[in-house]
This record gives structure tokens, C-alpha cells and sequence, in this order.
């Protein structure tokens, strides 16, 4: 009843998004009496030698309950190998990485930005999957949407453990632990 389409009903900006319909199309509404599990996905190349990716995107949707209740939208990341199947929710097993929490109670669009470790698959192909859930026991429009999806290498890794000393009115110095290829 309710599935994942490109189309018209929706953007962000621009005249095309990923969202969930119940009517082919024509709007981003879905049935919210039926159970449904869905997926949208699509293989993205990893890059030899990327230690850390970034992935943006665009969502909305407002379902129903908080976090793990009823319905929702999430993003993984998959092997190549696993194909989601309609009606299944996907687990965290064998190589399968949850990289939002469950996303709903969102009727506008809004940013979400996740780094990704990247080492273990840099030079490889996974599958970035959307899935949408809903559980028939009521909710509000709209479904799931996604919009300006922007997958990017991270070449200048954010500092972490970041720490400050020498600290005067003019100046202060900055110190923190490397992660990539920069120096403290």
C-alpha cells in the first residue's frame, strides 16, 4: 500500500523527491491503517583510502510515536549483498549500520548530517538504504520524504578532543588528537 517513489509531490527545493505514497505518486500521504515496511536504495561507490564520509540529507516525516514506536523512517548502510525485502525491517547484523535513529515527528523538512566511518569499506560499493515503517495503528501525514541527498569524502576530519591552554585577551592555543592525515 504504501511505498517509496521519485516524484513530484514533494521537494526541498527543486521539483523532484524520495518520498513514501500511497497513490503512485501523486501525493506524499500513505495509509496509516495498513502495515507496511518498505525500502529505497541505491549502490554509492567508496573511494580507496577514504577514512571518513559524510552523509546529508533532507527529511521529513511526521508518522507516529517517539523514536522506536510505530512510524518512521531510518538510514543504513548494507552490503551489496543484502537486498531489503518489503515487509522485513532490517537488523544490525552482519554488516548492516543503522546511520540515523528512527526519524519521525518531523512534518517539515529538516537536515540531518552523519559521519561515517569509512575505513572498513573505503575502495568498496555498499548500498545506502532508506527504509519506512508503519505499524497501522494510526499516524499523521506526511510519510517519509528525503530531498537533496549529498554523499562526500571527508578530507579535512573534524577535530576531536579538543582541548585549549595558554590562554590570554589575544590568543589562545588550540590542541587536539589527529585522526587523519592532519597535525596537532
Amino acid at each position: 500500500v504504501n511505498k517509496w517513489i521519485i516524484g513530484t509531490a514533494t521537494s526541498n527545493g527543486g521539483t523532484k523527491a524520495l518520498y513514501v505514497t500511497n497513490n503512485n505518486g501523486v501525493s506524499n500521504t500513505y495509509t496509516n491503517s495498513n502495515t507496511s515496511v518498505t525500502h529505497a536504495y541505491r549502490d554509492i561507490a567508496i573511494p580507496a583510502g577514504a577514512n571518513e564520509i559524510n552523509l546529508q540529507f533532507d527529511w521529513r516525516a511526521d508518522g507516529e510515536g517517539v523514536f522506536t514506536e510505530y512510524d518512521w523512517v531510518r538510514a543504513w548502510l548494507v552490503p551489496t549483498t543484502y537486498t531489503p525485502v518489503a515487509g522485513t525491517i532490517i537488523d544490525a547484523i552482519n554488516g548492516r549500520v543503522a546511520v540515523s535513529d528512527q526519524l519521525n515527528e518531523q512534518p517539515t523538512y529538516i537536515n540531518a548530517s552523519y559521519d561515517l566511518p569509512s575505513t572498513a569499506v573505503a575502495g568498496t560499493t555498499v548500498r545506502l538504504v532508506f527504509e519506512w515503517r508503519n505499524d497501522g495503528s494510526g499516524g499523521e501525514n506526511p510519510p517519509g520524504a528525503i530531498d537533496n541527498l549529498k554523499i562526500s569524502v571527508i578530507t579535512c576530519p573534524k577535530p576531536i578532543n579538543l582541548a585549549t591552554s595558554e590562554s590570554n585577551i589575544t590568543s589562545v592555543r588550540l590542541d587536539w588528537a589527529v585522526v587523519g592525515t592532519e597535525t596537532a
